[in-house]
């Protein structure tokens, strides 16, 4: 276990195994898929109060409805944390609670018509992503990646089988897997880095503290990247800071902004966190065999690198692959808005 005052450089390597390692690589790809289906809901099929969190609910509640304390278990949170994104997602029309037919003291949470428009509209989103997905890495590249994340969701048992309107078992895309995971690997990381001296970590930690990169973090960004609001993310950074993990500088580029820096206790903390990412890439490799966890993670890296994630933080000079951000944009303006900015970045530049 790394010291808690203990400041690893670069030399350690330390640095670079938290920049590059799987638990990244998939957690930063699931959130792509989550916030890139979420935003062409919402600019292009009307879906206007949608949050990222819903996506879990209506994905588990399917056509025969769920009960709220299995999607709570089902998300390791408590079962009023539960209610209260549900009694958002109801606001918003997409479901309704109704007399659970098997105990009629219990309520079922069920779709509305709104709700399964969602899901088919979202079920369609997600085939697209998926097609992109595919011309990264390759399709029987991303088919072995499907199998080995339905392997380890399956031994975990973070998956609620739902059929479609047929009756017929559909494969889940990646999409539905990768959330899933990504949950069960915060809730694990969490737990692994505890017990090596952090006994106060909470899961809002991580809002701020994967923003960090070599050179800090700022607030607002932060905020934006994560769609949240500045004085939520000013809270976490509070906490942090009674904690003694980072500081606040004053920003050289802008007097009026500061920059978020680990302390040497932060950084211990951030060596903790690779080890607990090496004991949970372990703790897969067992379920599913070394080799497929090390195809698992060869995947991962590659559609990290291909969509550029996070290069806000670290600052990445790798050029934009111009079809990326082709679909991107495709699926955020819809095929006339795409045609239209097509048409007028062809045409001569007035002077």
């Amino acid at each position: 276990m790394t010291h808690l005052n203990a400041i690893p450089d670069e030399s350690d390597g330390i640095q670079e195994r938290y920049r590059d390692n799987f638990a990244r690589h998939l957690m930063g790809v699931a959130l792509y898929l989550q916030s890139e289906i979420m935003h062409t809901l919402i600019r292009q099929r009307g879906h206007r109060d949608l949050r990222i969190n819903f996506e879990s609910y209506i994905t588990m509640i399917g056509n025969g409805g769920a009960r709220l304390s299995d999607i709570a278990e089902q998300l390791c949170i408590s079962r009023q944390a539960a209610n209260q994104t549900a009694n958002q997602i109801e606001a918003a029309g997409y479901i309704v609670r109704l007399a659970d037919p098997r105990d009629g003291r219990a309520k079922l949470l069920a779709l509305t018509e709104r709700g399964d428009q969602l899901r088919a509209e979202g079920t369609a989103v997600a085939a697209s992503l998926q097609d992109e997905m595919e011309r990264f890495a390759g399709r029987d590249a991303i088919r072995d990646a499907m199998k080995s994340l339905g392997r380890l969701s399956a031994s975990l048992k973070l998956l609620i089988p739902r059929a479609d309107d047929t009756g017929i078992q559909q494969e889940p895309m990646l999409a539905a897997l990768l959330p899933r995971l990504r949950d069960y690997i915060n809730d694990r990381l969490m737990q692994l880095t505890i017990v090596k001296g952090h006994p106060d970590l909470k899961h809002s930690f991580g809002q701020v503290l994967t923003a960090i990169g070599p050179r800090g973090g700022r607030i607002q960004q932060m905020a934006a990247a994560q769609e949240v609001s500045k004085q939520a993310i000013s809270a976490v950074a509070n906490e942090l800071e009674d904690l003694g993990y980072i500081h606040r500088v004053a920003d050289s580029s802008d007097a009026r902004q500061v920059v978020l820096l680990f302390t040497g206790r932060g950084r211990g903390l951030i060596a903790d966190s690779v080890t607990s990412v090496d004991e949970l890439q372990k703790e897969f490799a067992d379920l599913i065999g070394p080799r497929a966890m090390g195809r698992l993670a060869e995947v991962m890296r590659e559609l990290y690198g291909a969509l550029h994630l996070e290069e806000e933080i670290f600052g990445n000079s790798t050029p934009v692959d111009i079809r990326v951000l082709a679909s991107q944009l495709t699926r955020q303006l819809g095929e006339e808005g795409a045609r239209a900015l097509g048409q007028m970045l062809l045409s001569p530049i007035e002077t």
